[in-house]
């Protein structure tokens, strides 16, 4: 923990008091795979942070003294990640406490998404027939997928949408809609989620009015 130093303001007291004094200066931090991030909170004109003490957190873990991790400049207002990886990733918030009142400013610290191959579509186009079943497979290419879902126009379809069944196998995923309307043509994007990575697979959609009577 750092003892910060500036002058005083003449607020008021109060028993659990958050105070409007730090602010973010890059709350969206983005950070390099392997290379150190700074996060710089900034203390807000006028305002009285004198012998406060600041701590930095990731999530609610306090993480100030993780020297090994972090280093924390001399006046405890700048927290540098020394080197970014996916466990890094995530909220932190640089924390001043002043008597019984205190102020907090929040960061959210993320990798840069790149693209890589992770799935392909296994028909690029699907036909069907109005209230007959509407079948969509994406083929797994063998990389890390932490997280795959489907969006039919523009709408995120879910296991749990009535209709609806999602099959996640280990090199297939396939979504079904059970009985299919002509309001659902048009196309259906797979997205994968990697590793500091993502992919999506586009499947167009077309279908026939159903003219059994």
């Amino acid at each position: 923990k750092a003892v910060v130093s500036t002058q005083s303001t003449g607020d008021q007291c109060c028993p659990i008091c958050m105070a409007d004094w730090l602010s973010a200066v890059n709350p969206d931090a983005e950070g390099f795979m392997n290379k150190p991030l700074e996060l710089t909170c900034a203390v807000k004109e006028g305002a009285d942070i004198s012998g406060g003490v600041v701590t930095w957190y990731a999530g609610n873990d306090d993480i100030t003294k993780k020297v090994k991790l972090y280093t924390v400049s001399d006046d405890g207002l700048t927290l540098t990640i020394k080197s970014m990886n996916t466990m890094r990733e995530g909220d932190y918030k640089c924390r001043v406490e002043v008597g019984d009142k205190s102020s907090e400013a929040s960061f959210e610290v993320s990798l840069p998404l790149r693209h890589e191959d992770l799935i392909e579509p296994v028909k690029d186009s699907v036909a069907f027939i109005e209230g007959g079943k509407l079948v969509l497979e994406v083929k797994k290419l063998g990389g890390v997928i932490k997280e795959i879902y489907w969006e039919c126009n523009g709408k995120r379809i879910s296991a749990k949408d009535e209709g609806i069944k999602i099959a996640n196998g280990k090199s297939l995923n396939r979504l079904t809609i059970l009985s299919a309307t002509l309001d659902d043509v048009g196309s259906c994007v797979c997205t994968a989620n990697g590793v500091g990575t993502f992919d999506t697979a586009e499947i167009k959609i077309t279908g026939e009015e159903n003219d059994v009577t």
